[in-house]
């Protein structure tokens, strides 16, 4: 039997943050898109050997982190999701920005998000569903890359270049759709387009059949610190977007990001 080069006894020390380090480098394999995973996949998705990557998600099952939902099948535990919450809920932009969410929703009757940047990713931190059953099958606390949906896109239009270049080096590009620009230099083209025009369009590259509208959320030194959006299930015609949806967009995001400034110079 072929020894296990990444298992045995730890220490303190550098041997504590390595299987720290592999522990959360398996919850991180978790998301819209791997609601479930194999330990053959967790191996394989990780480097770690098979029975090292299988000992640590029953080490995850123990502390509630993970559930075995069939043998050597799991997916994220109840644990996992109150820390997202709670991550969440310290957030005051959220809390700040929910009336305005909330008014969004009452008067489009659209899906509306609100969403943070982190890293390459944006992340899901309100989202006010409407009735569509074609609504993406996005949580709170979701992540999609930046540079496929008009959250992310609404807010690298209005990064420094420098960070766009750092963010878009470091990013996938998945084809999500037959519709997904997968071109940087397309992409670039088209964040010029989006700060010109106050807002991005997102037409079926995230879900066939869904349409996103998105604006940042401009904080302290103007710069991005959200966006927000509308989810929107059916065909929308060029004057409905420029006449009605992106202008209560923009004016929402102007108010949120106003309050955030006051937060930020007054303090919580």
């Amino acid at each position: 039997m072929a020894r296990d080069t990444n298992s045995g006894p730890k220490t303190a020390g550098d041997g504590g943050i390595q299987s720290v380090a592999r522990a959360l480098s398996i919850l991180e394999l978790f998301d819209e898109r791997r609601g479930t995973l194999t330990t053959n996949e967790i191996a394989s998705l990780t480097g770690l050997n098979r029975g090292t990557a299988y000992r640590f998600c029953q080490t995850l099952r123990r502390l509630g982190y993970l559930e075995e939902i069939r043998q050597s099948t799991f997916r994220p535990g109840l644990k996992v999701l109150s820390l997202a919450q709670a991550a969440l809920g310290g957030r005051g932009l959220v809390e700040m920005a929910m009336p305005r969410l909330q008014a969004l929703r009452h008067d489009t009757c659209e899906t509306v998000n609100l969403a943070i940047p982190d890293g390459s990713e944006i992340v899901y931190v309100a989202r006010l569903l409407n009735d569509d059953l074609l609504a993406l099958r996005l949580v709170v606390g979701s992540r999609l890359p930046m540079a496929v949906s008009s959250l992310g896109r609404a807010m690298l239009a209005f990064m420094p270049d420098d960070q766009v270049e750092e963010i878009l080096s470091n990013s996938d590009f998945p084809r999500l759709t037959p519709y997904t620009m997968t071109d940087r230099a397309e992409l670039r083209e088209e964040l010029a387009r989006i700060r010109e025009k106050g807002y991005a369009f997102n037409d079926q590259e995230v879900a066939v059949g869904v349409r996103g509208i998105a604006v940042p959320v401009l904080g302290t030194g103007e710069q991005p610190i959200a966006a927000i959006n509308l989810s929107i299930a059916r065909p929308l015609p060029e004057d409905e977007v420029d006449g009605k949806l992106a202008p209560m967009l923009l004016d929402a995001a102007r108010d949120i990001g106003e309050r955030a400034r006051q937060l930020d110079q007054f303090g919580d």
